[in-house]
């Protein structure tokens, strides 16, 4: 992936780096092989300067070369891909509804579900080797009161849905 981005910049005139070249170039971050290690998934994120901001979207691309494809495509950032054990899903954070829960995807492609609903947003997503559970961090904040409460903050806790047994491959 490294060498993608560097041969693009052997299409660079032949002068100094300056800044309005750093907006052309898309980083490439992340990348995670799948279990099988045919796929390789990461991260691609491209500036855009007249919005004062970056976008992140996921992409895949084999193993044994060929073209990229994008399997996200969200207006905001989807990041930090991570496989299920049995390669057929893909883990990853995305603030595509303004907060920052973790979402599953079919790694062939299709809607992404969200899967936490945290208040506190929610990161680095670990699949457990069986793949029917994901461990994640996040932040937890006290709720502190006079006089104390005996209910936790419900915002704290998490919400975990399965993923649609309709849309998941054979």
């Amino acid at each position: 992936l490294v060498i993608l981005v560097l041969a693009g910049a052997v299409f660079l005139p032949a002068r100094p780096l300056e800044l309005e070249d750093m907006f052309r170039l898309h980083r490439v971050s992340d990348p995670q092989i799948s279990p099988d290690g045919s796929l390789v998934a990461f991260v691609v994120t491209e500036p855009l300067k007249a919005e004062n901001r970056t976008n992140s979207d996921i992409w895949l691309v084999s193993t044994s070369g060929g073209e990229a494809r994008r399997l996200t495509n969200s207006a905001r950032h989807d990041r930090h891909p991570r496989w299920s054990p049995d390669g057929q899903w893909i883990a990853f954070e995305s603030n595509r509804d303004g907060s920052h829960p973790i979402w599953v995807m079919p790694a062939a492609g299709g809607e992404a579900c969200k899967l936490t609903g945290l208040s506190t947003g929610a990161t680095t997503p670990v699949w457990s080797p069986d793949g029917r559970r994901l461990a994640l961090c996040t932040a937890a904040f006290v709720l502190i009161a006079h006089p104390p409460t005996p209910t936790p903050d419900l915002l704290n806790r998490v919400q975990l849905a399965p993923p649609p047994r309709t849309s998941r491959p054979a």
